[in-house]
Parts: structure tokens; sequence; C-alpha cells
């Protein structure tokens, strides 16, 4: 099946994974999990997901395409998700107990709402809008500031008058 007769064919590899997995494992999409990571560089390259059943049923696995596309989906989600704690973890240090805090913390900035879209104007703008981060402190400097701002207008205004 493959043009390299140095790597064996997927079946082959297939088959020694579904035989090294434990015999208790009864659902299919437990099996699958276990040959995702074989299967995955396939898909990139561009081999048909009918191809890749066609090779799990000659291994021994027939699995249906629903249950092939929904256990595909969530292997995959599940991937991004740990790869995103992954990367937040590296990204942001751990504070240590040792630290003490300064006297006075410089304040964040005036921006309350992390995430806002200045826009609405596709689905992944209302992704952002229900994965938005609300510091209500910073709110709350926010319109404290905002009222001084408008308090200040209003009294402009009245000494030109």
């Amino acid at each position: 099946m493959t043009d390299n007769p140095l790597k064996p064919d997927p079946v082959t590899r297939y088959r020694a994974v579904l035989e090294s997995l434990d015999p208790r494992l009864l659902r299919q999409a437990a099996k699958l999990r276990a040959l995702y990571p074989l299967i995955e560089p396939q898909v990139a390259a561009g081999v048909p997901h009918a191809a890749i059943m066609e090779d799990l049923a000659a291994a021994g696995l027939p699995v249906r395409h629903n249950t092939y596309i929904t256990t595909l989906r969530r292997w995959r989600k599940a991937r991004r998700l740990a790869a995103e704690e992954a990367s937040q973890a590296t990204s942001t240090p751990a504070a240590t107990p040792d630290t003490t805090p300064t006297a006075n913390p410089t304040p964040p900035p005036l921006d309350a709402i992390q995430g806002r879209p200045s826009r609405i104007q596709t689905p992944g703008d209302l992704r952002k809008i229900r994965d938005m981060r609300i510091d209500l402190d910073a709110l709350r400097r926010e319109g404290l500031a905002n009222r001084a701002k408008a308090t200040q207008d209003t009294e402009t205004q009245t000494d030109k008058e």
C-alpha cells in the first residue's frame, strides 16, 4: 500500500497497536483514540477518511463513519485544550510564596474587559464575547474615571457659559 518498503503499511501498524491494547477495552472509541496518533499524519498527508476507515476494517476494527468522525473531533479538541493549558502554564509564571507584595502595586490598565471585540461580524466574535474576562475592580476604576471626566466636562461647559 505504501511506496516506501521500509515502512509497514497502515493496516500492519494498526494491527500492532490494537494487539498491544488491553483486551478489556470494549468501546470502539477507546480503540480509535489509541490509533489517532497514527491516523492524524495520514489525514494531514491528504489520505481520504474513507480509505483510512477501510484500513481500520482490514486491521480488525470496523467503525461507522459517525463514530470515526465524532471520536476524531473529540480527540483533536482534547489535544488542543491540553496544548492551550500547557502554553498558559508556561507563559504565566507561578507566584512564589516568598515574594512580598509591593506597597503600591501598579494598577492594571483601564480596560476592564479583556478580549472585547470592537464589532460583531462573525461567529468568532461571538465566541470572543463568551470567553471575555471581566476584571470587576478595573471596571469600577474605569467607571469612576469616566464619571470624573464627565463632571469635569460639565464644569468646564458651565464655566464657559
